[in-house]
């Protein structure tokens, strides 16, 4: 830590005092003593150097300490004086439909960084903490500062820990107890921070064992993947990756064309067969499971994955004809040699309800 020129001191009644209430007519009417060693200060008020205290010449003090000391006495004349001391946390909170909504998804559906503004003083009008003391033992914890107030028996009273050169220690962090602890002070303008605008997690503090009141957050953008079936039996799918159907059009239909759409909560291409599937496959045997009638090549046991070719053909497109090769989905209606994959038909249908809503069911 650099050289720290202390701007504060306590004068003849104990009282806090910042140098820019002394001037070159009262610094001789009034002693100044040190807030960490108690030594007699000298205040320097010139023109060159910045006005500060100082000890004399042959005086060692720790300004570690200083800004220790100094931090609880100005938080806690800060917060006995004022009418409201702001406290803003920091949280992650999910999208209120979260708990019921099938297509949560936690890398999208969560709003990080939220700032949620209270008043470590009063709640709905109510006095919660009026108090603060400094160095007073709670059970096997002393705190540097204690917050207690009318309503301890439902709140429990909170700590406030002034980080100088380590942090808490897990027993005291893991404790029931509310935890407000200081970024660590490093010069008085640190401390000038929390007394101007409050303790703000992130910022200048981190907190413990606090439970605010989370916002009501509607997340309406999330990319959705949408099934989409023609009459003629065909299906096209809207992958969540084109960021075309999100949480505002979950029960919008989308294609004018459309006999039938669902929202699908699934990805991927079963590339090699195992019966894993993806949406396409998904939406139609949904809904044979539902009992439509639906002929398509896309579940056919004939139709695989080729590697030379990068994608889905028919594997018998020999013996049924050079135009096989890439059937079209609704050729499977006149296809002889169509059938279902046993696989793909092995999923019950509670099964794929766990992913899948419908939006739009004209059959």
């Amino acid at each position: 830590m650099g050289k720290v020129k202390y701007s504060y001191c306590l004068n003849e009644n104990n009282e806090l005092v910042h140098i820019s209430s002394v001037t070159v007519e009262n610094r001789h009417s009034h002693t100044f003593h040190c807030l960490e060693c108690g030594n007699e200060l000298i205040a320097k008020i010139g023109k060159i150097k910045v006005p500060h205290f100082a000890h004399g010449a042959d005086i060692t003090c720790n300004a570690e300490s200083y800004l220790h000391k100094l931090a609880k006495r100005r938080i806690c004349e800060k917060f006995i004086s004022a009418d409201i001391f702001p406290i803003i946390f920091e949280r992650s909170v999910p999208c209120m439909e979260s708990e019921r909504c099938l297509f949560f998804d936690e890398y999208y559906c969560i709003e990080h960084e939220v700032k949620i503004e209270s008043d470590l003083k009063k709640w709905k009008g109510n006095v919660v903490y009026d108090t603060c003391q400094e160095e007073v033992r709670v059970g096997e914890f002393q705190p540097d500062l204690l917050l207690t107030g009318p309503m301890d028996d439902k709140l429990g009273p909170v700590f406030i820990e002034i980080y100088k050169t380590h942090e808490s220690e897990e027993p005291k962090v893991t404790s029931d107890y509310k935890i407000i602890e200081t970024k660590k002070i490093k010069t008085e303008s640190d401390i000038d921070n929390i007394i101007e605008i409050g303790f703000v997690e992130g910022l200048n503090c981190q907190t413990y064992n606090f439970s605010p009141k989370l916002p009501s957050i509607k997340k309406g953008d999330i990319p959705i993947t949408r099934f989409i079936l023609f009459c003629n039996g065909a299906a096209k799918v809207i992958g969540a990756s084109q960021n075309i159907i999100n949480c505002e059009h979950l029960d919008k239909r989308f294609s004018s064309q459309s006999v039938c759409e669902l929202n699908i909560k699934t990805s991927g291409i079963d590339i090699w067969g195992n019966g894993t599937l993806d949406s396409y496959q998904t939406g139609l045997v949904y809904l044979i499971k539902k009992g439509f009638d639906i002929k398509n090549c896309i579940l056919c046991k004939f139709y695989r994955y080729n590697e030379w070719q990068n994608t889905h053909i028919c594997i018998l497109y020999r013996s049924l004809g050079e135009q096989c090769h890439f059937p079209k989905q609704i050729n499977a209606r006149e296809c002889p040699k169509y059938e279902k994959d046993p696989n793909l038909m092995n999923h019950d249908l509670s099964e794929l309800e766990k992913v899948v809503s419908e939006v739009l069911m004209l059959f």
